[in-house]
């Protein structure tokens, strides 16, 4: 195997005490290859970064036209630091990564080259799916709230219980593959144990704790939108508004789980080229997450001057708080 040849070929050095020292040996079509990839994942990084940073202007000037009312200027100002606060940390990263992938590339000779994508800019990437899983997280608790008036009984602490199990080792196991990590090894030397299996490890929590979240809530939602048609008919408004939030959590899905799925497979065969997606993933993450309050505040503006009676915010708190956290009962939807 090529790491194998890698590890097995070694040149004699000397040294001050009459030892020989065994220095790695990079072949250069091997090196080749890696600055490709480096390559190729900074020009995509930089792609998904784009993506990041044009939605998320465009989910600030949104929410900063919302209308002022009370609790939920409260609940705005959130959400725009939020959205801020993964803009900010995205750039940091994608900044940091973009520099010392040029320095590898194109100021560090060969035989010194070392694992430097494994440096410190990972824990930014932890911040951010702590950040983005955190309002996951905070999604299902107040979706389950809302259905059940606030009095969990039973098996429904279960559906916001297990996502923050999963959000918590994702925070506590991702910290520790930053830590444990070695930047600072030869890029010859593999990076084992336990390294890699902290990385799977959280990136396989990322992966069910997205799976079972927007499951859950997409469950509830449908479950609530029988309950619309059985009280409104199934041609009222009403019954239509777990469709769009389901609909809206299905499209953020679709680009998260498979980016996160990709990285799971990838940590376990490849350990080094997992922690090169996870700089792709950390980004699309963010849209993910930036997508689903973007485009509920987006249908928000569009019908902010279009009153709506007591019943039927009432109704529709349940289905705002699915893609907006601690959303109040004086949100208003269309008609």
């Amino acid at each position: 195997m090529e790491w194998q040849a890698i590890r097995d070929i070694y040149l004699p050095s000397p040294a001050p005490s009459n030892a020989t020292v065994l220095l790695p040996v990079l072949y250069p079509t091997w090196i080749n290859q890696m600055e490709i990839r480096w390559a190729i994942e900074m020009i995509i990084s930089g792609i998904s970064y784009g993506i990041l940073l044009a939605l998320s202007l465009m989910c600030l000037r949104v929410l900063s036209r919302l209308p002022h009312s009370k609790g939920f200027w409260n609940q705005r100002n959130m959400l725009m630091i939020h959205v801020s606060l993964l803009l900010l940390l995205n750039t940091v990263a994608e900044v940091e990564g973009a520099r010392v992938t040029l320095v590898a590339t194109f100021k560090t000779r060969p035989e010194t080259l070392t694992h430097f994508y494994l440096g410190w800019p990972n824990i930014v990437s932890v911040v951010v799916l702590a950040l983005t899983d955190g309002l996951l997280v905070w999604r299902c608790y107040m979706v389950q709230k809302a259905f059940t008036n606030g009095k969990f009984a039973g098996w429904q602490w279960i559906c916001w219980i297990i996502p923050l199990i999963f959000w918590i080792t994702l925070i506590g196991i991702g910290t520790t593959a930053v830590i444990t990590a070695k930047p600072m090894a030869p890029l010859a030397q593999r990076i084992g144990p336990p390294s890699n299996v902290f990385l799977v490890t959280a990136a396989a929590c990322n992966t069910l704790l997205n799976l079972f979240a927007t499951t859950n809530i997409i469950i509830r939602l449908l479950s609530h939108r029988r309950a619309m048609i059985a009280s409104f008919g199934r041609e009222s408004s009403l019954s239509n508004f777990p469709l769009k939030i389901a609909g809206i959590l299905l499209e953020s899905a679709i680009i998260n789980l498979p980016v996160s799925i990709t990285i799971v497979v990838y940590t376990a065969v490849a350990y080094e080229i997992g922690f090169m997606i996870v700089q792709i993933g950390v980004p699309l993450q963010s849209c993910s997450s930036i997508l689903v309050i973007y485009q509920v505040a987006m249908r928000r503006a569009l019908t902010s001057e279009l009153a709506g009676s007591n019943k039927k915010e009432n109704a529709s708190y349940c289905l705002d708080i699915a893609a907006l956290p601690g959303a109040t009962q004086t949100s208003s939807y269309d008609s």
